[in-house]
């Protein structure tokens, strides 16, 4: 496994990358897969992605070069990409985590939705969920009280052109 996180690439998923994903998957880890992976939904919801399905959704990868090819370390996504604020979910492989990569894919979807002039991220997530809570946190969301499925509401803004 490549170890340097400054040597990972982030880049759009392609249809192409269908069994790394499934491969992901597989090595979210217990929590990964409880916060991120729910009951398959994310790893069913990309792959219909890669599939021409949910057009309304962007998907980055955070990619290592291995001895064996490419492994996805992480991943992320907006959906509704015609929404002035788009919902937001990240998800990081057990082995990738406590290295600042999930900053990295906040970071490029904040980009892209910036530049595309949104005025804002939303995401949900478990109320348990303290590790995720805290990146969001350090990433500038804010807690906006808990949603309708009873997870906890956060919202980043951004900052509205004068």
């Amino acid at each position: 496994m490549n170890t340097n996180i400054e040597d990972l690439r982030i880049r759009r998923v392609v249809p192409e990358d269908r069994e790394k994903l499934k491969a992901f998957f597989t090595k979210l880890g217990e929590d990964g897969t409880h916060f991120f992976n729910r009951n398959g939904g994310a790893e069913r919801s990309v792959l219909a992605f890669c599939s021409g399905e949910k057009p309304e959704r962007i998907y980055w990868a955070a990619v290592a070069d291995t001895e064996n090819g490419e492994e996805i370390a992480g991943i992320s996504f907006i959906n509704g990409t015609d929404s002035k604020i788009p919902w937001f979910g990240i998800g990081v492989a057990e082995g990738w985590k406590g290295r600042h990569l999930g900053r990295r894919l906040v970071a490029v979807a904040r980009e892209y939705c910036e530049a595309a002039g949104c005025g804002g991220i939303l995401l949900i997530t478990a109320q348990d969920n303290l590790r995720g809570q805290g990146l969001y946190e350090r990433c500038g969301f804010e807690r906006l009280g808990v949603h309708p499925s009873g997870e906890f509401l956060y919202l980043l803004r951004f900052p509205m052109e004068q």
